[in-house]
């Protein structure tokens, strides 16, 4: 079964040329946009901070201990700006990728589920958008993020009060690294749970018309009934994009040696194999994520085949 969830997912991908482009569409829209916000924020910060000719002086000279410390004033100086910008930087990334996700991602797990559900020849709920559950969803998943937050916040204030103000400086230090990196650590498997738990959620708003609650306690039970084969698409899945991203990131560091040597060739040809590259490891990506999904929904939808009654024999 784990086999055949992988499969199929690739072959729901090539017998259905529409959803790669769907999938890269609201991806590469959110990411677009928010390198837009990115840059747009820049300039507005960039002509609000303004370097004296030392400061110039200082970031671009060749001494990292000037450099960094050049820095460190900078940005001391820019906090007050910064925070609100950060803030509103984050604000409206979340908004994008929520309505990004509601309607792309919603879209493309209809349609997967739905050739699914022919395939197997079971009865899913009636196809209605939904759109407000798939964005309650996502709006959930950006929530947790604040979990490693959480977290890391958490652990330095554990590590303070369990460390104290002892003589024992050193050894002070790296007790409070280690509750530091713990308690952080502890945080980041329980977000990687939330998030997938909340990943395959949306899998049951579209085949069993589920409302978001109901569809998270759907996922967990799912999860809770298939944890080896859904582990295992897992594993497979990221084996293979780590496998990609390896030789890519081979490739770049090869172009970039390549280039930093004589070579005859102009500088913008390294930038254009560089960008190359990177979009080239973002398609990928985008491809095995959608796979990744594809093998849930192949998962849901034979397990709910599996469920129903077989049909009456006829007289």
């Amino acid at each position: 079964m784990n086999a055949d969830a992988n499969r199929e997912g690739f072959r729901i991908l090539r017998s259905d040329p529409v959803l790669l482009p769907m999938e890269l569409l609201w991806r590469w829209s959110f990411g677009l946009g928010l390198l837009a916000l990115l840059f747009a924020s820049y300039a507005r910060f960039r002509h609000a901070v303004l370097l004296s000719d030392a400061d110039m002086a200082a970031l671009t000279s060749q001494d990292p201990f000037v450099v960094s410390a050049a820095a460190a004033a900078l940005i001391a100086d820019a906090i007050p700006l910064l925070l609100p910008t950060m803030a509103q930087i984050a604000a409206v990334a979340a908004a994008l990728w929520i309505a990004a996700a509601a309607l792309g991602r919603g879209i493309v797990t209809r349609i997967i589920v739905r050739r699914f559900a022919a395939v197997y020849a079971v009865a899913v709920a009636v196809d209605a958008p939904r759109w407000a559950w798939f964005a309650a969803l996502n709006f959930a998943r950006v929530l947790m993020l604040l979990i490693p937050l959480v977290g890391y916040l958490g652990g330095a204030f554990l590590a303070g009060v369990v460390s104290g103000t002892g003589p024992n400086t050193g050894q002070n230090t790296v007790t409070s690294a280690l509750i530091t990196f713990g308690v952080f650590a502890a945080s980041a498997v329980l977000w990687s749970y939330v998030n997938w738990v909340l990943s395959l959620a949306p899998l049951f708003v579209v085949r069993d018309g589920l409302a978001p609650l109901d569809s998270v306690v759907a996922a967990i039970a799912f999860i809770a009934r298939n944890h080896s084969r859904l582990r295992s698409v897992a594993l497979w899945n990221s084996t293979l994009r780590g496998v990609a991203a390896t030789v890519i990131s081979l490739a770049g560091v090869l172009t970039v040696a390549t280039f930093s040597m004589s070579s005859p060739l102009p500088s913008w040809v390294a930038t254009l194999l560089l960008v190359s590259e990177t979009l080239a490891y973002l398609i990928i990506s985008d491809i095995f994520l959608l796979a990744r999904l594809a093998a849930y929904a192949s998962v849901a939808v034979r397990e709910l085949s599996l469920s129903q009654p077989p049909p009456e024999p006829r007289a």
